[in-house]
């Protein structure tokens, strides 16, 4: 009760406007603080998963040797290319050409029989054609049959820091897509080491070349473990790769095409790990694509995973020299590696 002459006291209630600002400022310095290490969590992870794919990847091409004997090809009858020496030899025919990919046939041991079992290995996986070598009459049937299989998104296959297309987005090229009304497969962030001349001369290096210059893979070759005489723990099989590049496309998981013939280290006028800029052309830098068809990069900062012949997975570091790159790439060069 109010007694007279007294003023009632009343308690002020919220927040001054001052008070409030200073609340909404510590909420955004924490929120500037937090995000890069939950931007760092995640990308931590999404590495983790991608070391884990190529990790699935090795265990898979060392079960289909202890069943087969032998390692698969890196591709199969490839009609793109310019030259005809092993190409015409070695491939089935008539028609002759399957641009097929080594991949297809590790299926099974990637848990993945019933897509195996759908997949015609007496028929095209595409259509690519280049410089004339050839036309789609020559293929072996018609690769829509292939279309339900090369087309299949398999998380296997796929970096998730990478967040280029999935797809070659037009059919209205023979050079990469798998037919007339259908653009190419689902690509692929990591694909067999081979020889970079395997894009017009495939199987050169496996039938004429150096001996010591050979990679573990190569198309219409199926070499064997004890072929590795670096050692396995020493020679790399498997690279990691982007799903977008300025000079040709990246690879496609399910069939071969121009250009699309897997990772080779040892390519001369781009060598090295996450090159962004194609020399002589700066107009070409854009992070995130790489700047030539069977370079090896990621979207991990640094550099990019790489499958050894014994199974493990390393990063390899963008500042790794093009000598150490070389003789991890090839499979019989005899040179000491040293630290990597």
């Amino acid at each position: 009760m109010r007694t007279p002459g007294t003023l009632a006291v009343r308690r002020r209630i919220g927040f001054t406007l001052i008070e409030l600002l200073v609340v909404i400022a510590i909420i955004a310095v924490l929120v500037a603080l937090l995000l890069p290490a939950v931007q760092q969590a995640r990308e931590a992870a999404r590495r983790s998963q991608c070391k884990n794919n190529l990790h699935q990847l090795g265990l898979a091409l060392h079960n289909y040797s202890e069943l087969r004997g032998f390692l698969p090809p890196s591709r199969i009858a490839m009609g793109q290319v310019g030259w005809g020496g092993p190409t015409t030899a070695q491939a089935p025919g008539p028609p002759f050409f399957l641009n097929a990919s080594g991949w297809t046939m590790v299926l099974p041991q990637l848990d993945q029989a019933p897509l195996y079992n759908q997949y015609n290995f007496n028929s095209a996986a595409s259509w690519t054609t280049v410089y004339g070598a050839y036309s789609p009459a020559q293929m072996a049937f018609d690769p829509e049959i292939n279309w339900p299989v090369v087309s299949t998104k398999l998380p296997v296959f796929l970096c998730p820091s990478d967040p280029n297309p999935l797809y070659y987005p037009s059919s209205n090229t023979k050079y990469y897509s798998v037919s007339a009304t259908r653009p190419g497969g689902m690509r692929t962030n990591y694909d067999f080491n081979v020889w970079y001349g395997e894009y017009y001369y495939q199987g050169y290096a496996h039938q004429y070349w150096y001996d010591y210059q050979r990679a573990i893979f190569g198309a219409n070759v199926s070499n064997k473990l004890e072929d590795i005489k670096d050692g396995t723990s020493n020679t790399l099989m498997v690279t990691e790769t982007v799903r977008s590049v300025w000079n040709g496309v990246p690879p496609a998981w399910g069939h071969g095409g121009h250009v699309q013939v897997g990772i080779a280290l040892d390519m001369t006028w781009t060598p090295g790990i996450n090159l962004w800029t194609y020399p002589g052309y700066p107009q070409s830098r854009q992070i995130g694509r790489l700047c030539n068809w069977a370079s090896a990069g990621s979207m991990h900062a640094g550099g990019c995973h790489g499958l050894l012949a014994d199974g493990s997975v390393r990063f390899l570091s963008e500042n790794i020299s093009y000598t150490t790159l070389q003789r991890l790439h090839w499979m019989r060069d005899q040179q000491v590696l040293g630290e990597f």
